[in-house]
Protein backbone atom coordinates (compact mmCIF):
# COMPACT_ATOMS: atom_id res chain seq x y z
CA UNK A 1 0.00 0.00 0.00
CA UNK A 2 3.29 2.28 0.84
CA UNK A 3 4.57 1.39 -2.68
CA UNK A 4 1.32 3.07 -4.32
CA UNK A 5 1.35 6.58 -2.79
CA UNK A 6 5.49 7.36 -3.13
CA UNK A 7 7.65 7.64 -5.97
CA UNK A 8 10.33 5.65 -5.42
CA UNK A 9 13.68 7.63 -5.52
CA UNK A 10 15.88 5.31 -8.00
CA UNK A 11 19.01 7.71 -7.35
CA UNK A 12 19.26 8.98 -3.78
CA UNK A 13 17.26 5.94 -2.01
CA UNK A 14 20.83 5.79 0.44
CA UNK A 15 19.92 7.40 4.44
CA UNK A 16 22.50 9.46 5.55
CA UNK A 17 23.82 7.01 8.26
CA UNK A 18 23.92 4.04 5.92
CA UNK A 19 25.70 6.43 3.39
CA UNK A 20 28.54 7.13 6.13
CA UNK A 21 28.84 3.59 6.68
CA UNK A 22 29.95 2.75 3.56
CA UNK A 23 31.87 5.43 2.84
CA UNK A 24 34.13 4.85 6.36
CA UNK A 25 34.31 1.36 4.93
CA UNK A 26 35.57 2.30 1.24
CA UNK A 27 38.16 5.21 3.61
CA UNK A 28 39.72 2.37 5.63
CA UNK A 29 40.09 -0.34 2.96
CA UNK A 30 42.25 2.27 0.93
CA UNK A 31 44.18 3.30 3.87
CA UNK A 32 45.09 -0.23 4.47
CA UNK A 33 45.79 -1.02 0.85
CA UNK A 34 48.07 2.33 1.20
CA UNK A 35 50.15 1.49 4.36
CA UNK A 36 50.36 -2.35 2.78
CA UNK A 37 51.14 -0.93 -0.06
CA UNK A 38 54.15 1.50 0.57
CA UNK A 39 55.06 -0.43 4.25
CA UNK A 40 56.20 -3.48 1.92
CA UNK A 41 57.23 -1.74 -1.04
CA UNK A 42 59.94 0.21 1.30
CA UNK A 43 60.88 -2.38 3.61
CA UNK A 44 59.01 -0.74 6.96
CA UNK A 45 56.44 -4.03 7.04
CA UNK A 46 57.90 -7.39 6.30
CA UNK A 47 55.28 -9.45 4.34
CA UNK A 48 54.87 -12.33 6.72
CA UNK A 49 52.00 -14.39 7.28
CA UNK A 50 51.40 -12.07 10.36
CA UNK A 51 51.07 -8.93 8.28
CA UNK A 52 48.99 -11.14 5.90
CA UNK A 53 45.98 -12.14 8.41
CA UNK A 54 46.58 -8.90 10.34
CA UNK A 55 45.87 -6.78 7.00
CA UNK A 56 42.88 -8.98 5.97
CA UNK A 57 41.47 -8.83 8.82
CA UNK A 58 41.23 -4.69 8.96
CA UNK A 59 39.73 -4.53 5.49
CA UNK A 60 38.49 -8.06 4.96
CA UNK A 61 35.65 -8.10 7.78
CA UNK A 62 34.77 -4.64 7.25
CA UNK A 63 34.12 -5.49 3.42
CA UNK A 64 32.35 -8.88 3.73
CA UNK A 65 29.62 -7.42 6.55
CA UNK A 66 28.93 -4.05 5.06
CA UNK A 67 26.37 -4.65 2.92
CA UNK A 68 24.61 -5.75 6.06
CA UNK A 69 24.26 -2.08 6.43
CA UNK A 70 21.72 -1.94 3.61
CA UNK A 71 19.26 -3.76 6.71
CA UNK A 72 19.47 -1.14 8.93
CA UNK A 73 16.56 1.56 9.08
CA UNK A 74 17.05 5.38 10.13
CA UNK A 75 14.06 5.96 13.05
CA UNK A 76 11.61 6.78 11.75
CA UNK A 77 12.73 5.56 8.13
CA UNK A 78 9.66 3.59 6.46
CA UNK A 79 11.32 1.87 3.27
CA UNK A 80 9.52 0.31 0.33
CA UNK A 81 10.21 -2.94 -1.32
CA UNK A 82 11.41 -0.58 -4.37
CA UNK A 83 13.41 0.90 -2.05
CA UNK A 84 15.24 -1.27 -0.84
CA UNK A 85 15.65 -2.27 -4.55
CA UNK A 86 17.04 0.57 -5.35
CA UNK A 87 19.78 0.81 -2.94
CA UNK A 88 21.03 -2.77 -3.04
CA UNK A 89 21.38 -1.85 -6.70
CA UNK A 90 23.21 1.16 -6.15
CA UNK A 91 25.07 0.16 -3.52
CA UNK A 92 26.64 -3.00 -5.41
CA UNK A 93 27.37 -2.18 -8.60
CA UNK A 94 30.47 -0.09 -7.61
CA UNK A 95 31.14 -2.07 -5.18
CA UNK A 96 31.80 -5.79 -7.56
CA UNK A 97 32.96 -3.20 -10.46
CA UNK A 98 35.82 -1.61 -8.33
CA UNK A 99 36.50 -4.90 -7.36
CA UNK A 100 36.57 -6.40 -10.69
CA UNK A 101 38.59 -3.26 -12.13
CA UNK A 102 40.74 -2.37 -9.00
CA UNK A 103 41.70 -6.13 -8.44
CA UNK A 104 42.11 -8.23 -11.48
CA UNK A 105 43.12 -5.69 -13.77
CA UNK A 106 46.37 -5.50 -11.95
CA UNK A 107 46.43 -9.63 -12.67
CA UNK A 108 45.74 -9.35 -16.46
CA UNK A 109 47.91 -6.65 -16.77
CA UNK A 110 50.68 -8.23 -15.17
CA UNK A 111 50.47 -11.86 -16.58
CA UNK A 112 51.67 -10.84 -19.88
CA UNK A 113 53.99 -8.99 -18.40
CA UNK A 114 55.41 -11.43 -16.40
CA UNK A 115 54.73 -10.05 -12.78
CA UNK A 116 52.96 -12.82 -11.13
CA UNK A 117 56.17 -15.46 -10.27
CA UNK A 118 56.76 -16.73 -7.02
CA UNK A 119 58.40 -14.20 -5.13
CA UNK A 120 59.35 -13.47 -0.92
CA UNK A 121 59.40 -10.00 -1.69
CA UNK A 122 56.53 -8.64 -3.54
CA UNK A 123 56.98 -4.97 -2.91
CA UNK A 124 54.12 -2.47 -4.65
CA UNK A 125 52.38 -5.89 -6.02
CA UNK A 126 51.57 -7.15 -2.07
CA UNK A 127 47.70 -6.96 -2.23
CA UNK A 128 48.00 -9.14 -5.37
CA UNK A 129 50.80 -11.29 -4.47
CA UNK A 130 48.70 -12.40 -1.00
CA UNK A 131 45.61 -13.50 -2.55
CA UNK A 132 48.28 -15.27 -4.98
CA UNK A 133 49.49 -17.22 -2.49
CA UNK A 134 45.70 -18.46 -1.35
CA UNK A 135 44.67 -18.94 -4.94
CA UNK A 136 47.97 -20.53 -6.82
CA UNK A 137 46.37 -19.88 -10.43
CA UNK A 138 46.65 -16.41 -10.43
CA UNK A 139 50.42 -16.81 -11.60
CA UNK A 140 51.79 -15.29 -14.82
CA UNK A 141 51.05 -17.66 -17.61
CA UNK A 142 47.50 -19.36 -16.73
CA UNK A 143 45.51 -18.76 -19.41
CA UNK A 144 42.15 -20.01 -17.76
CA UNK A 145 42.54 -17.59 -14.88
CA UNK A 146 43.54 -14.75 -18.01
CA UNK A 147 40.49 -15.46 -19.69
CA UNK A 148 38.56 -14.64 -16.38
CA UNK A 149 40.32 -11.79 -15.78
CA UNK A 150 39.18 -10.38 -19.66
CA UNK A 151 35.86 -11.22 -18.40
CA UNK A 152 35.60 -9.69 -14.94
CA UNK A 153 37.56 -6.70 -16.17
CA UNK A 154 35.54 -5.43 -19.04
CA UNK A 155 32.45 -6.25 -17.41
CA UNK A 156 33.43 -4.42 -14.58
CA UNK A 157 33.90 -1.28 -16.61
CA UNK A 158 30.15 -1.82 -18.26
CA UNK A 159 28.79 -1.95 -15.01
CA UNK A 160 30.69 0.83 -13.75
CA UNK A 161 29.49 2.87 -16.19
CA UNK A 162 25.69 2.06 -15.97
CA UNK A 163 26.05 3.05 -11.92
CA UNK A 164 27.46 6.54 -13.02
CA UNK A 165 24.30 6.62 -15.30
CA UNK A 166 21.86 5.49 -12.28
CA UNK A 167 22.99 7.94 -9.75
CA UNK A 168 22.14 10.95 -11.82
CA UNK A 169 18.60 12.42 -10.32
CA UNK A 170 17.60 13.90 -14.06
CA UNK A 171 17.89 10.15 -15.95
CA UNK A 172 15.42 10.30 -18.03
CA UNK A 173 12.77 6.75 -17.49
CA UNK A 174 13.51 5.50 -20.50
CA UNK A 175 17.68 5.85 -19.97
CA UNK A 176 16.98 4.31 -16.41
CA UNK A 177 15.40 0.89 -17.46
CA UNK A 178 17.82 0.73 -20.42
CA UNK A 179 20.98 1.38 -17.78
CA UNK A 180 19.33 -0.71 -15.81
CA UNK A 181 18.84 -3.70 -18.63
CA UNK A 182 22.84 -3.33 -18.89
CA UNK A 183 23.48 -3.42 -14.75
CA UNK A 184 21.38 -6.97 -15.18
CA UNK A 185 23.16 -8.54 -17.71
CA UNK A 186 26.37 -7.33 -16.53
CA UNK A 187 25.86 -8.71 -12.82
CA UNK A 188 24.50 -11.81 -14.57
CA UNK A 189 27.95 -12.30 -16.31
CA UNK A 190 29.79 -11.71 -13.26
CA UNK A 191 28.35 -13.98 -11.39
CA UNK A 192 28.61 -16.86 -13.56
CA UNK A 193 31.99 -16.33 -14.04
CA UNK A 194 32.27 -16.61 -10.16
CA UNK A 195 30.61 -19.54 -10.26
CA UNK A 196 32.96 -21.12 -12.58
CA UNK A 197 36.00 -19.35 -10.80
CA UNK A 198 34.62 -21.36 -7.83
CA UNK A 199 33.52 -24.51 -9.18
CA UNK A 200 36.51 -25.09 -11.04
CA UNK A 201 38.68 -25.48 -8.04
CA UNK A 202 35.87 -27.56 -6.34
CA UNK A 203 36.41 -30.21 -9.15
CA UNK A 204 40.07 -30.29 -8.62
CA UNK A 205 39.68 -30.94 -5.38
CA UNK A 206 40.97 -27.15 -4.12
CA UNK A 207 44.66 -28.44 -4.74
CA UNK A 208 45.68 -24.81 -6.10
CA UNK A 209 44.64 -23.33 -2.82
CA UNK A 210 47.58 -22.58 -0.08
CA UNK A 211 47.74 -21.36 3.07
CA UNK A 212 45.91 -24.10 4.70
CA UNK A 213 42.95 -23.02 6.56
CA UNK A 214 43.42 -19.53 6.38
CA UNK A 215 43.76 -19.49 2.55
CA UNK A 216 40.85 -21.77 2.03
CA UNK A 217 38.63 -20.55 4.95
CA UNK A 218 39.43 -16.96 5.02
CA UNK A 219 40.35 -15.87 1.18
CA UNK A 220 39.20 -18.36 -0.93
CA UNK A 221 35.67 -18.50 0.66
CA UNK A 222 34.56 -15.77 3.54
CA UNK A 223 36.49 -12.89 1.49
CA UNK A 224 34.74 -13.68 -1.50
CA UNK A 225 31.26 -14.69 -0.21
CA UNK A 226 29.21 -11.55 -1.04
CA UNK A 227 30.15 -11.86 -4.38
CA UNK A 228 28.61 -15.14 -4.31
CA UNK A 229 25.36 -14.25 -1.87
CA UNK A 230 24.20 -10.78 -3.71
CA UNK A 231 24.48 -11.38 -6.92
CA UNK A 232 20.78 -13.33 -7.28
CA UNK A 233 19.62 -11.12 -4.82
CA UNK A 234 20.82 -7.80 -7.06
CA UNK A 235 19.27 -9.46 -10.41
CA UNK A 236 15.68 -9.64 -8.87
CA UNK A 237 16.16 -6.18 -7.30
CA UNK A 238 16.86 -4.76 -10.88
CA UNK A 239 14.06 -7.02 -12.28
CA UNK A 240 11.81 -5.12 -9.59
CA UNK A 241 12.73 -1.86 -10.96
CA UNK A 242 12.40 -2.62 -14.68
CA UNK A 243 9.21 -3.92 -13.64
CA UNK A 244 7.95 -0.95 -11.92
CA UNK A 245 9.27 1.83 -14.32
CA UNK A 246 8.22 -0.20 -17.22
CA UNK A 247 4.81 -0.70 -16.41
CA UNK A 248 4.69 3.18 -15.16
CA UNK A 249 6.31 3.91 -19.00
CA UNK A 250 3.69 1.72 -20.27
CA UNK A 251 0.77 3.78 -18.62
CA UNK A 252 2.24 7.17 -19.35
CA UNK A 253 2.32 6.21 -23.35
CA UNK A 254 -1.14 5.07 -23.17
CA UNK A 255 -2.90 7.99 -20.64
CA UNK A 256 -2.64 11.42 -21.45
CA UNK A 257 -3.44 12.49 -17.69
CA UNK A 258 -0.35 9.95 -16.83
CA UNK A 259 1.89 11.51 -19.10
CA UNK A 260 1.27 14.84 -16.94
CA UNK A 261 1.97 13.28 -13.93
CA UNK A 262 5.11 11.64 -14.96
CA UNK A 263 6.15 15.17 -17.03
Amino acid sequence: MHELTREPNFARPVAPHRARIYLAVAALTGAVFLVMTIGVQFGLIAPTLTSDVVANLLFGIPVILVPLVLLWDAPGENRTRLDRAAELTLFYLPYTACSQIGYELMFLVGHPLGWWTPTTDPGWKWLWWQYALADTRYVSGNPWIFALEVVGVTTGVIVFVMWTRLIKPDLSQESRIRCLWGAFAGCAVLMASTAVYFLAEVGAGFADIGQGAYGIGFKFIAENVPFIVLPPLVLYAIHLQIDYLTRRAGAAAASPEARLESA
